[in-house]
């Protein structure tokens, strides 16, 4: 793998931290104030603190060292006072006096040492102040503080839709700004430490001190939220804390002796995944995850479901699990306009922020997507590959059928065999598919499509949906309707590549417009349609050849639109941008048909994209310029970093590369790794699959060949090495060999 520094920072200016419902974001000082307008602390998408800034005597301490040691975590490092002159030719003094400030503080005497720790439903504010002068000194601490109670979204876009006053009450011991809102009544408290003779004004704690010489003390206070809608008391909060203890606990983990750089790649997306689950509503939920910092700290249907399936491995599908539980309790049986529900349909979001609260946007629960619902189903036949636990079926089994009758009925919206989509809700996006953004389904000549228009990916996620669905029918019993659903989606596919295939393009439309006439733009779209299986045999090398021609590929990953396209920019949301969560799916659709080297090739620029940003996190999306042709590809504006279905890229690569196929109902996990040159070994410990748990090694020989072992295991575990069962690069002696080796003493 290449080396990098990290250096290409996303949102330079902020640093945030978060933990289930709670979420601070502060400048690259530690404050929350005007000069940002994203900054404070928020608490379910509400800002309950708007100004937070420490003064010392007055002024602002002079910050050392800012830094993020955990997601949950910030902490600081600052002196006071800062020289003002300085000599000798450096940044330090030129003589031996002894110089002070205006209140007769040496300078640099004191240095301060803030952390900030996100709880649950708390922020925690902690200062170390030391005197390292050999004198004593007084000081004068004050912590300025408001809260204005905007949602995250107003923060985002600059504009209140909803207003309230604020009263602000100082009672000793807590000083407490209260919402006057007939429909919001929220309210925070700052609760000093104790010990301590604290002043509480209207905007501001305050408490002078006297430091001895070498004396360090230590002080501070939290912020609570004030939220009677779900209130969260100590006995609710330590629940979810040990609930997401013991998940984080049981994780498998990845280990990776020949490439400690992309163990630590691994290692840091899988400690981020583990930091995103929301921890709301009912217990069997709190592992459904937020999409991301900092603008997503909600529940994103479609993100929850594709980093549970995803990251699957890891956890054996808990929080894929939690996701769907919350999604079926939200399954529509109405029909609403206003927030594009129909039945059948389950939430693209569910965001609870003043504005869902009042009503002022429909995303308390909004429908309007077409790739949740199908992804359900594809969920739901992952969880149960690694669990083999016909309980998981029966759960969500009545969610899933009601989602296929909703594709048939409602989401073919005109009867011709392909799914549609159109937006109702005036506050809903215009596109339905995998790319949402209202400019993202263009034309050849680069013209936005109107709608109602279908794309390609759809079709392939209806295909893979129909198919799931066909063999866990069988599972459970339902023997005719498996034989439907599995006629269904031939069909289906005996369609598609007689519809929409474009002999001169030697590629598959990007969509069909409202007069069903092909949409001949080129993206990423098809790379989708690959990983579903809803391609012939014969389309796929010349699909998988045109994804890596130089105007889709640009050597970090393939771009969602053709550089080709008069449409195309590298740094919009969908017309020419890299997201690495498709391009890991399309990795996976590579390995699944036997295009392994294109696998390892995708899976080696995702893994050297991660090394080009802090704590390897790939931001929300990435720009389209090439490999080679500047340092960094670029990153959509305000793109948020991290997304929780990028930190789940690494975990789902890693599933592809090792070939993992599990089939728990038989305590059978099916593998072929194929390892590239720059991870020659991989151990996960840990791994669970139905009732049994073990660790597995994977490893490249001399000759380049690669093979798995299982090191040890408690319970039934079946280790068998095969080719997917679709790879076109398989032969039978492949097949043979791979069986005979399976049965090798080491297995």
């Amino acid at each position: 793998m290449e080396s990098h520094d990290g250096t290409a920072r996303i949102r330079p200016e902020q640093v945030y931290a978060w933990r289930g419902p709670s979420l601070l974001v502060t400048n690259t000082r530690g404050e929350c104030g005007e000069d940002d307008p994203l900054s404070g602390f928020y608490f379910r998408e509400a800002r309950h603190l708007r100004t937070l800034r420490l003064e010392v005597n007055g002024e602002r301490p002079w910050l050392c060292e800012a830094g993020a040691s955990a997601p949950d975590a910030l902490d600081f490092v600052f002196v006071h006072p800062e020289r003002t002159r300085f000599g000798g030719g450096g940044s330090g003094q030129s003589g031996g006096e002894v110089e002070t400030d205006a209140h007769g503080i040496p300078y640099r005497a004191l240095d301060l040492r803030l952390s900030y720790r996100v709880r649950i439903a708390s922020l925690e504010v902690a200062l170390t102040i030391a005197n390292g002068s050999d004198r004593e000194v007084g000081v004068l601490l004050a912590w300025f503080l408001s809260a204005d109670f905007a949602d995250l979204q107003e923060a985002h876009g600059g504009e209140r839709e909803q207003i309230a006053g604020v009263d602000t009450v100082a009672e000793n011991p807590a000083l407490c700004f209260l919402y006057i809102h007939p429909g919001l009544p929220l309210a925070t408290r700052i609760v000093p430490s104790e010990g301590w003779a604290w002043r509480l004004q209207r905007d501001r704690l305050e408490i002078p001190l006297r430091l001895a010489p070498r004396q360090e003390v230590r002080l501070g206070f939290s912020v609570d939220p004030v939220d009677p809608e779900a209130p969260l008391d100590r006995e609710g909060i330590a629940s979810r804390e040990e609930l997401l203890r013991q998940w984080a606990a049981g994780l498998a983990r990845v280990e990776v002796p020949g490439n400690r750089t992309a163990q630590e790649v691994v290692k840091r997306n899988v400690r981020d995944l583990v930091s995103f689950p929301l921890l709301e509503g009912r217990e069997d939920e709190w592992l459904a995850p937020q999409a991301g910092m900092p603008l997503y700290p909600a529940f994103f249907g479609r993100d929850a479901l594709t980093a549970g399936w995803q990251a699957a491995f890891l956890d054996q599908g808990r929080s894929l699990d939690a996701s769907m539980t919350l999604l079926g309790r939200l399954q529509s049986d109405r029909f609403d306009e206003g927030r594009d529900e129909e039945p059948g349909r389950i939430p693209y979001q569910v965001r609870r922020g003043p504005l869902a609260r009042l009503g002022l946007n429909p995303f308390a629960a909004y429908y309007a997507d077409h790739a949740s619902p199908l992804m359900f189903v594809i969920s739901l036949a992952h969880l149960f590959s690694w669990t083999g636990d016909k309980r998981d079926l029966q759960r969500h089994w009545d969610t899933a059928r009601r989602i296929l009758d909703w594709a048939r009925e409602h989401g073919d919206r005109d009867g011709d065999g392909y799914l549609e989509y159109e937006t109702k809700s005036p506050h809903g996006p215009k596109n339905q598919g995998w790319k949402d953004s209202g400019n993202a389904i263009v034309d050849e000549s680069g013209r936005p499509v109107p709608t109602p228009l279908g794309t390609c990916e759809l079709q392939g996620y209806w295909y893979t949906a129909q198919q799931f669905m066909a063999v866990m029918a069988w599972v459970m019993g339902e023997h005719e309707d498996a034989r439907a659903w599995w006629r269904s989606a031939l069909d289906l596919k005996e369609r598609f590549n007689r519809d929409w295939w474009m002999d001169e393009e030697g590629f598959f439309a990007m969509a069909m417009d409202p007069g069903k006439r092909l949409v001949r733009s080129l993206g990423s779209n098809v790379g989708h349609c690959l990983a579903c299986g809803i391609l012939n045999d014969e389309r796929m090398p010349p699909v998988v050849g045109r994804l890596f021609a130089p105007d889709l590929f640009s050597g970090w990953g393939i771009r969602t639109l053709s550089t080709g396209n008069p449409a195309y920019r590298p740094l919009s949301y969908h017309l020419g941008s890299v997201w690495a969560v498709e391009n890991a799916t399309i990795a996976l659709g590579l390995r699944r048909f036997g295009f392994d080297v294109r696998a390892a090739e995708l899976a080696r620029a995702l893994f050297d994209l991660a090394r080009l940003y802090p704590e390897d996190r790939i931001p929300e999306c990435v720009g389209g310029y090439a490999r080679g042709e500047r340092p960094f590809p670029g990153a959509y504006p305000r793109a948020n970093t991290p997304q929780t279905w990028n930190a789940s890229v690494f975990p789902l690569l890693l599933h592809a590369l090792l070939g993992l196929q599990p089939v728990a109902a038989l305590d059978l996990l099916v593998v072929d790794p194929v390892l590239p040159s720059w991870l020659p070994e991989v151990i996960v410990h840990g791994v669970r699959l139905g009732g049994a748990t073990a660790t597995l090694r994977f490893w490249r020989d001399e000759s380049g060949a690669s093979h798995a072992d299982v090191v040890e295991k408690r319970g039934t575990f079946r280790l068998l090495r095969q080719p997917p069962l679709e790879s076109l690069s398989a032969g039978i002696g492949d097949r043979f060999k791979a069986l005979f080796e399976s049965l090798l003493p080491w297995h």
